[in-house]
């Protein structure tokens, strides 16, 4: 199951104590769906479990008893009708909404969880939320009432974005803090917490790789010079010059030749007598620059 889909049905399955706060849940999903035509309310719905929670409340606080039935265009999108003069209304007036409307002048009621019932509304009819362990992205397909939307996101301090498509205009987030934001006005709280840990995985695989790459680098980088070097001290052995280098550096180039696969750290024990991997590194290097100016080459191009 989609994670949409799961925290919708998390959504309808709470208790909302306050007859308000229900019916905010009710403005806010008539708000994004809501249609008339031919006198009546329509609105659709992906799941039919959404349409009799719809249904439930409309019985609530219109009294009247919705119809829900499948869509003529198959699938699984379920729709609902019922006729009610004040639901009429209040559709009616979302299409000629004043500039300087608020989201109060959409929910009678003003209590402080009111607010939060109608953007879980919103979302259960228009709302679309990605898995944030995927990416981050929330969308709501609204058409023409998305320009009032996103005003009423504006007004909460968001920054909303609209696409213009085809099949009708949808507000958008991408950015993951204002995602919380909006899952924290809408008091679903769980949500903020698995897109905070998503972050938090994520960026710990980041890190994981950036030093797994770090330490790849770094093993090629030693792994090149290790093989730069015995290439040197093998030409040199090859035209009998590894006695033109000074003697310790000469015993340092056959102790390599002798054990081309061992680590500097276990080839630096077996010099007698024994000096420090950075000390045998440093030979090498000696050695590597030396035997270049002997066999006439540049060992840095």
């Amino acid at each position: 199951m989609s994670v949409s889909y799961e925290l919708k049905k998390d959504i309808i399955s709470q208790q909302y104590k306050s007859a308000c706060c229900r019916r905010s849940l009710l403005m806010g999903i008539l708000f994004a769906k809501g249609k008339i035509k031919e006198k009546e309310i329509l609105l659709s719905f992906e799941r039919a479990e959404f349409a009799e929670f719809t249904a439930s409340l409309i019985l609530e606080f219109y009294s009247k008893e919705a119809k829900i039935f499948r869509s003529e265009k198959g699938g699984r999108c379920v729709q609902l009708t019922f006729d009610s003069a004040s639901a009429s209304k209040y559709i009616a007036n979302l299409n000629d909404l004043p500039n300087d409307f608020t989201v109060c002048n959409l929910i009678t009621q003003k209590c402080r969880a009111c607010l939060s019932s109608f953007l879980r509304g919103v979302f259960i009819a228009s709302g679309r939320l990605s898995d944030p362990k995927k990416q981050f992205s929330l969308e709501f397909t609204l058409g023409e009432r998305a320009d009032a939307f996103s005003k009423i996101l504006t007004d909460l301090t968001l920054t909303p974005h609209i696409s213009r498509r085809q099949r009708g205009d949808v507000v958008y987030f991408r950015n993951s803090y204002e995602i919380e934001d909006f899952y924290g006005y809408a008091a679903i709280n769980h949500t903020v917490f698995d897109i905070i840990e998503a972050k938090i995985n994520s960026l710990a695989r980041r890190e994981s790789q950036r030093f797994l790459n770090c330490v790849t680098n770094n093993y090629k980088r030693m792994a090149d010079v290790s093989e730069r070097q015995i290439a040197v001290i093998e030409k040199l052995d090859e035209l009998n010059l590894l006695s033109s280098l000074p003697d310790e550096l000469a015993r340092t180039a056959r102790l390599r030749l002798d054990y081309p696969d061992l680590p500097l750290s276990a080839l630096a024990s077996k010099m007698t007598p024994a000096i420090s991997k950075s000390g045998l590194s440093h030979r090498l290097k000696n050695i590597e620059e030396l035997g270049a100016k002997l066999l006439g080459t540049d060992t840095k191009k």
